[in-house]
């Protein structure tokens, strides 16, 4: 070939312009390849050792293929001659790593010692079929490429070139399939690890690192930690080795069971990774590692935790491929098998929690059953399952125990209706049918033709409660069967009509006590008021003997006469108080005393209480002072909402128990002080002061008959200078029927009664009471009770008519019918009344005192209670009657007189005491009841004060009526 063949000189990657000549004037074909590194290298390689020469004297065929080889993008290589000596290019050069640049004009043979016995296998069956050969290589190389080892995965073919069957060489194209072939293996394992043979835990673990072990080059090492798990803790600190891949036997970073607080082994690693996946450098720790796979230190550690979302379970620690780079494939791999590892140990923890769970609920569930079981076996409640039909599907012992009969007498349809009674059988039929119409549930209550044996050996027949209700299908709703449960009653209803019949009888005694107290009252009053006038008559006639100056023989004995006449008055006094304390006691014991207010001034009140005492306090030459405290000016208290007979009560209780033990006192004297507070009420009392055991009624003021005023208290102390007590007889004073000691009732008599009823009777006032005293120098009772102010209303501004006062007049001789059937009292009662400067009029009974009320007109009517023919009560209603009707003298006594306009007073008289008589005597139509025994004058002031309570109505009518017509009048003046 001339000059003038030659190319022009290349572009780049060449020294200089290649002439296309040699030395000796021959053509160099070479100088037309590429002039790059790998160009001159090839040029420059001894081709003369291989026996091909010098590369410008080759053959035709032998330069083309070579020629081809370089200008190939992909990496190739052709092995030329019998001898198979290389010829590659620069692709192909990072492939032949550890042989190249040697490999260059080298044999087969000689560059890959190892690979040649099956390369010329295949060259040879080449040969003789004429057909290359493809190679596809699983086994990864490693090849050195940007400056380190790198391990790569490749594939090529071998292509006989030259005659069929006697070729001169083969040309060998190769391509990369690293990518393809790590995914592959990776996606191998992981898939792998998905197949677990089995949920349990350890399996798992151990299928992990079994799987891992399967790709060395991958996972060149691996340690894998568990948490111990305990449900009963909050929380998992302990960490226990799995098993582990790559470290010899007692390696320092073994460590079976460690804290995750610990510095041993990897644990700080595990713990500074926490539930996110880190990668740590290879350092010294893993020294003496025997690493697998390509038996080289991993550059990267990866710490991963096995995880749920909510729950760690432990750590997986692998080393990672040394001769790949620590790339985004690299990455995705790692997080790849952690996510993988996670969801298959999660999977399994939680698989074998809910196993123990599983494993837990069933034998809770057995032993629920068993105890069920043992529950309906041994249940004091029957129960059973009937078909709709009435057929028995099942029934417990207790059921055919209280149905009396057997399970063999059930085995018929509807056979349990036998086991009723034949007068109830109706309604458990009627009960049966609304369980099959659908009713939810029935309670019923059924007697049975067993009978029952009662306490008191009566012979009954045994009753049942039945809760029935309908079993229904799930899907269709119909009623499929009937389930019920029968409780035995027998006893509770036996009970209830045994209760029935003790009430009833309690009631009946009740009443009947009740009556006997009546009759007793009734009997000893009656007598007790004859002797009560006949000493007031006695003391009366005395005195105005006296102050008439009448000289009567034998002064002496008339004074000692009237002695005696006050101590009969005194001790019939005594024995009323008596009886009235019989009869509160009566109402404590049957819970039957209640509280009324009314308003009252606190100081008129002890006043009022105080005058009772008046003759008894001058008899006894007892000193008596009443001190009103300043507590009273300082609260401003003026009226206030009490029971005053209640308070008036205790206060006579306290103050004849002060009479009483002044008897031999020297200089006797009784001190009352009053006083209030607005709370803390104890302390207006002495510090010393006893006070009675007992719970004070908290809510007694917050009914509305109290009004809305500030709440009180108001404080009473009764004092005197008697013979005082010790303290073991002050703690028996307030026990019903009890004194101080023995001597007390021979010495000063008494019930025992009287402070005891006065204690329950501070307490149902919200109050207490109490005592302080020292032997020989007197006691010092106290007691408070609640109360409420009573609010200011607004005052009268009623003016006379016309300026004229209407004075209410007061007859001066009162006209008195006298209604009483014992004559006893009519005789002493109607002579004291005329003694008192009253007319007279007696009437045996009811019929008798309305014949005179049509004959007479009279200013007040005294009737008693309990009389033949026509007791009072009646008599009562039926004056009332005639009032209202307008009919006879009773009418014109009701249109004129002082009284005109007003009803006629009556004042029942009566033995009859208890609340609910005085009660009974008011709404027959009574204006007072004034009870038996009782002072004359006591009634007189109470007739007068009623009289003067009617003059005043009749002019407030009187009054109200003129209004009326003045204003008719101005009307009409206003007309014309």
């Amino acid at each position: 070939m001339d000059s003038s063949a030659e190319p022009p000189p290349a572009a780049g990657g060449s020294s200089g312009a290649p002439t296309g000549a040699s030395e000796d004037g021959t053509h160099d074909w070479t100088h037309k390849l590429a002039q790059t590194d790998h160009v001159r290298f090839f040029r420059e390689t001894d081709w003369n050792r291989n026996g091909l020469g010098p590369p410008k004297d080759w053959d035709p065929t032998l330069q083309l293929f070579a020629n081809f080889v370089h200008a190939d993008s992909r990496a190739a290589c052709l092995w030329w001659g019998p001898d198979a000596v290389a010829i590659y290019n620069e692709a192909f050069a990072p492939m032949c790593h550890g042989v190249h640049p040697a490999l260059m004009g080298s044999t087969y043979a000689r560059g890959f010692p190892e690979l040649w016995p099956y390369i010329r296998l295949m060259f040879e069956e080449s040969a003789r079929t004429g057909i290359g050969q493809n190679v596809n290589s699983d086994t990864p190389l490693l090849v050195e490429r940007n400056g380190w080892r790198e391990e790569a995965f490749f594939s090529g073919s071998f292509i006989p070139i030259g005659p069929p069957h006697h070729p001169l060489g083969f040309y060998n194209s190769v391509f990369e399939v690293t990518d393809h072939k790590l995914a592959d293996r990776r996606t191998s394992m992981l898939n792998k690890l998905a197949a677990v043979p089995d949920q349990k835990t350890n399996v798992v673990m151990t299928h992990v690192l079994t799987t891992l072990a399967t790709n060395p080059h991958d996972v060149p090492l691996a340690v894998m930690y568990k948490f111990d798990f305990d449900d009963t803790l909050g929380e998992r600190t302990t960490l226990r080795l799995q098993g582990q891949i790559g470290l010899p036997e007692g390696h320092k970073l073994l460590v079976d069971v460690a804290d995750i607080t610990s510095d041993e082994g990897l644990v700080p690693e595990l713990r500074r990774a926490g539930s996110e996946a880190i990668f740590i450098d290879c350092d010294q720790r893993f020294d003496n590692a025997s690493w697998r796979g390509w038996e080289a230190p991993s550059k990267k550690i990866a710490v991963l935790p096995i995880s749920s979302s909510t729950r760690l379970f432990g750590y997986l620690v692998v080393g990672l491929n040394p001769y790949r780079p620590f790339d985004d494939s690299c990455r995705q791999f790692v997080y790849d098998l952690n996510r993988m590892v996670s969801s298959i140990v999660s999977a399994a923890i939680n698989f074998e929690l809910a196993e123990t769970r599983r494993d837990q609920l069933e034998c809770d569930l057995a032993v629920s059953n068993l105890k069920l079981r043992h529950l309906v076996e041994h249940a004091s409640v029957g129960m059973c399952h009937v078909a709709i039909d009435g057929e028995m599907l099942w029934a417990n012992d207790q059921y055919f125990r209280l149905a009396g009969r057997s399970a063999e007498q059930h085995l018929a349809n509807y056979s349990f209706y036998d086991a009723y009674l034949e007068e109830d059988l109706p309604q458990v039929r009627e009960v049966w049918q609304e369980l099959l119409a659908g009713v939810e549930h029935i309670h019923a209550e059924f007697r049975m033709k067993r009978t029952y044996t009662s306490p008191t050996g009566e012979e009954i027949p045994a009753s049942i409660q039945v809760l029935a209700f309908p079993y229904r299908d799930p899907d269709s709703g119909h009623v499929r069967s009937v389930m019920a449960c029968t409780t035995d009653i027998s006893r509770l209803k036996w009970a209830q009509a045994f209760h029935a019949r003790s009430a009833a009888e309690a009631r009946e005694a009740k009443r009947q006590q009740e009556a006997f107290i009546d009759v007793v009252s009734h009997e000893m009053r009656n007598p007790l008021g004859a002797i009560v006038h006949c000493a007031d008559a006695i003391i009366a006639m005395a005195e105005e003997s006296k102050c008439a100056g009448v000289t009567v023989p034998g002064d002496g004995a008339l004074a000692e006469i009237v002695q005696h006449a006050k101590i009969v008055l005194q001790c019939a006094t005594h024995q009323r108080r008596i009886l009235d304390d019989v009869l509160t006691l009566s109402k404590l014991k049957s819970m039957l005393l209640s509280i009324k207010p009314v308003a009252v001034e606190p100081s008129s009140l002890i006043r009022s209480i105080m005058n009772m005492f008046d003759a008894e306090l001058d008899s006894s030459s007892i000193r008596c002072t009443v001190n009103v405290d300043s507590s009273l000016s300082d609260l401003a208290i003026d009226q206030v909402y009490l029971d005053s007979s209640r308070v008036t009560q205790i206060l006579i209780n306290l103050v004849t128990n002060a009479i009483k033990f002044l008897k031999l006192a020297n200089e006797p004297s009784v001190l009352i002080t009053l006083g209030a507070c607005a709370s803390h009420p104890r302390g207006f009392f002495p510090d010393k002061m006893f006070w009675a055991d007992g719970e004070p009624s908290s809510d007694v003021t917050n009914t509305p008959e109290w009004g809305t005023g500030e709440q009180l208290y108001l404080t009473m102390i009764v004092e005197d200078s008697g013979i005082g007590m010790t303290d073991d007889d002050i703690a028996r004073l307030f026990k019903r029927f009890s004194q101080a000691n023995i001597k007390t009732h021979v010495t000063y008599g008494g019930s025992g009664l009287g402070l005891y009823i006065s204690k329950e009777l501070a307490e149902k006032q919200g109050g207490e009471i109490g005592v302080t005293s020292v032997s020989g120098k007197g006691s010092k009772f106290g007691f408070y009770v609640k109360c409420r102010r009573r609010e200011e209303e607004a005052p009268d501004t009623t003016k006379p008519i016309n300026g004229t006062e209407h004075p209410t007049t007061v007859p001066q001789q009162l006209h008195i019918l006298l209604v009483e059937d014992n004559l006893i009292n009519q005789k002493v009662l109607s002579m004291q009344l005329r003694r008192g400067g009253c007319i007279v009029e007696v009437a045996n009974h009811g019929i008798e005192a309305l014949e005179y009320l049509e004959k007479s007109t009279f200013d007040a009517v005294l009737m008693d209670s309990e009389m033949p023919i026509l007791d009072g009560l009646a008599a009562t209603r039926m004056i009332r009657q005639r009032e209202l009707e307008g009919k006879g003298l009773l009418n014109s006594a009701m249109a004129r007189g002082p009284r005109a306009g007003t009803r006629l007073p009556v004042i029942a008289v009566t033995a009859n005491v208890r609340e609910e008589q005085i009660q009974a005597a008011m709404d027959a139509g009574s204006d007072d009841v004034v009870q038996k025994p009782f002072k004359v004058q006591e009634l007189l002031d109470r007739i007068y004060a009623l009289i003067h309570e009617t003059s005043r109505e009749a002019l407030v009518n009187h009054l109200t009526s003129a209004t009326s017509t003045i204003t008719l009048n101005e009307a009409a003046s206003e007309d014309q």
